[in-house]
């Protein structure tokens, strides 16, 4: 199947790596997200060891990113091309970095104080529950940076489950109202990551 190819996998050791997980059902937020309601507040550890919630970023743009470390989309998005693959995975070698579509989709909208990245690890290299140590190795090889308004959480045990596996690889945008508006996640997104998502941050930017 494509989806467990993305990511490192076949569908029956999906299964098994995410068995005994919590469910979306076990969490005390709604996940997946939903195209039109608040994101849910997640708490995660980031690259720097800290606890983030996302709802203090309400108020700026966040561009989120659904990460498997073993996915090549998502090493190439996150610049392998110029970087070098992140664990000895292979990579989309071609695939532009989320740095270079912005420039080219998005006007070149750039990531900073307004635009804020959040990258969420959802498998590790093992395919298991990434921790603050995966997200600090990530952030470091991929030079992204939480001063510079690049986040790198780790999804933990919470988000470890098919629900998440079925949105690798794949972009969300949420507006300032903390309300998801686009959603470019998984191998049949509901928006196109090119000609939707993209081009419509340049709009939501200029939205106070």
């Amino acid at each position: 199947m494509v989806l467990a190819a993305a990511c490192g996998g076949d569908e029956a050791s999906i299964a098994r790596a995410v068995e005994g997980s919590p469910s979306a059902e076990a969490v005390s937020f709604t996940w997946p997200p939903r195209v039109g309601e608040p994101y849910p507040d997640l708490r995660l550890v980031d690259q720097t060891g800290r606890t983030t919630s996302l709802a203090s970023l309400k108020g700026r743009v966040l561009l989120i990113e659904m990460i498997g470390m073993t996915c090549p989309a998502c090493q190439g998005f996150s610049g392998a091309k110029k970087l070098g693959t992140f664990g000895g995975i292979d990579s989309d070698g071609g695939l532009p970095s989320i740095d270079d579509l912005l420039v080219q989709y998005a006007r070149g909208a750039a990531l900073g104080d307004d635009l804020v990245l959040v990258q969420i690890l959802l498998f590790n290299l093992k395919m298991g529950a990434p921790t603050a140590a995966d997200a600090r190795a990530w952030a470091a090889h991929f030079h992204r940076d939480a001063a510079e308004r690049q986040y790198v959480l780790a999804g933990g045990p919470a988000l470890h489950n098919q629900a998440s596996f079925v949105m690798v690889p794949g972009f969300q945008l949420v507006d300032r109202r903390f309300v998801l508006r686009w959603d470019a996640t998984g191998h049949t997104p509901r928006h196109n990551l090119y000609t939707e998502l993209l081009p419509a941050i340049p709009a939501i930017l200029q939205v106070q």
